[in-house]
C-alpha cells in the first residue's frame, strides 16, 4: 500500500470527509513529484528546498505546508521517522479573508436561468450555505424536513474536516428541494448514470459553468458567502449562530464569509459628532 496509503486508511479510520482525504492524497503526490525521492527519506533540508520552490498564491503555500506538517507528524507517530522534517517550514502571513458575497441580482438571474438539474444546487449554496462536497453527498435521510424547525444534517463523511452538522431550513428551501428529491438515497444522480454520489468538482464546475453562461464572474462558493452574510445580518451579528450553520471551527474563519450591512455602518459613521457637527439634541 505504502506510506501514503498507510496514512490515507489512517484519516478514513479517524472519519474524515473523502474529500478532505482526497486533497490530502493529492497534496503529497505533489510534494513527492517536487522532492524527487520517497517522502520518508526527505530531511529538513529537503523540504526547505522544497518549500523555497513553491510561487504560488500565500493561501495555497500555507495549504501545502499544511498538509506536509500532517502527514510527517502521523509519520512520527507511528515511529516510522524520528523527527518531523516540516515542522519548521515557514508559511506567508494570511491576508485578511473579505467576504465575496454574490450580488442579489445575480444570485436572481442565475436561479431563474438554472434548469432542473442545476436550481437545487444553487438553492442549496445560497440558502444553506452548503458546499459542492456537501451537496454531492448530501442523501434523503439527511433532509429532515418532518422536524420542527426542519433541518439538513451533514454528515461527517460529507463535511470538510469531518465535523457534522445541523443547518436550518428555510420555508423557501423546503419548497424548492422537497418535490424535487427522490424518495431515499442521494439526493441528486450522477451526471455520468453512474451509481454513487457526484463529485464534488462536478458540481463545481457545473455551477459555475452556468453563472458564467449567465454572464456572472461568481463562482458556486460565493453563494455559501452569500448564506452568511445575509444570516448575519438577519440574526443581528450573531457570529456564533452563523459559525455553527457553516460548520466552521474558528469564528475568524466565519467573519471572511459573513459581511456586515455596509450601508448601515456607512450611517453609523456619518452620526459621529465632528467639529461644526454636532448631534441634535433631543427634542430640538
Amino acid at each position: 500500500m505504502g506510506d501514503v496509503g498507510e496514512h490515507l486508511s489512517w484519516l478514513r479510520l479517524r472519519g474524515l470527509a473523502a474529500g478532505t482525504i482526497e486533497a490530502r492524497r493529492r497534496a503529497l503526490v505533489r510534494l513527492a513529484a517536487g522532492l524527487r525521492m520517497p517522502l520518508l527519506k526527505a530531511t529538513d533540508l529537503d523540504l526547505a528546498e522544497w518549500r523555497a520552490s513553491l510561487h504560488l498564491s500565500p493561501k495555497t503555500i500555507c495549504c501545502y505546508v499544511s498538509h506536509a506538517h500532517q502527514f510527517y507528524a502521523w509519520a512520527v507517530r507511528e515511529g516510522l521517522i524520528e523527527s518531523n522534517p516540516a515542522a519548521r517550514l515557514p508559511v506567508p502571513r494570511k491576508r485578511l479573508m473579505l467576504p465575496r458575497p454574490i450580488a442579489e441580482d445575480q444570485l436572481l438571474t442565475a436561479l431563474v436561468a438554472a434548469g432542473p438539474r442545476i436550481r437545487p444546487w444553487l438553492v442549496l449554496a445560497g440558502w444553506a450555505g452548503l458546499r459542492a462536497q456537501e451537496i454531492a453527498r448530501l442523501r434523503r435521510e439527511d433532509v429532515l424536513d418532518s422536524l420542527s424547525p426542519p433541518l439538513i444534517r451533514v454528515i461527517s463523511a460529507a463535511a470538510k474536516g469531518g465535523d457534522e452538522r445541523l443547518v436550518p431550513m428555510s420555508s423557501f428551501l423546503l419548497q424548492e428541494l422537497i418535490p424535487v428529491l427522490p424518495a431515499r438515497g442521494w439526493c441528486f444522480r450522477r451526471v455520468d448514470g453512474r451509481p454513487g454520489p457526484n463529485n464534488p468538482w462536478t458540481i463545481s464546475r457545473r455551477c459555475n459553468d452556468h453563472l458564467h453562461a449567465c454572464g456572472i464572474s461568481a463562482t458556486l462558493h460565493q453563494l455559501r458567502h452569500r448564506f452568511a452574510t445575509q444570516m448575519y445580518q438577519a440574526s443581528k451579528g450573531d457570529l456564533l449562530a452563523v459559525q455553527r450553520a457553516l460548520g466552521h471551527r474558528n469564528p475568524a474563519s466565519t467573519a471572511g464569509y459573513a459581511d456586515y450591512d455596509r450601508l448601515a455602518a456607512v450611517a453609523a459613521v456619518e452620526a459621529i459628532p465632528a467639529p461644526g457637527r454636532r448631534r441634535r439634541a433631543r427634542g430640538a
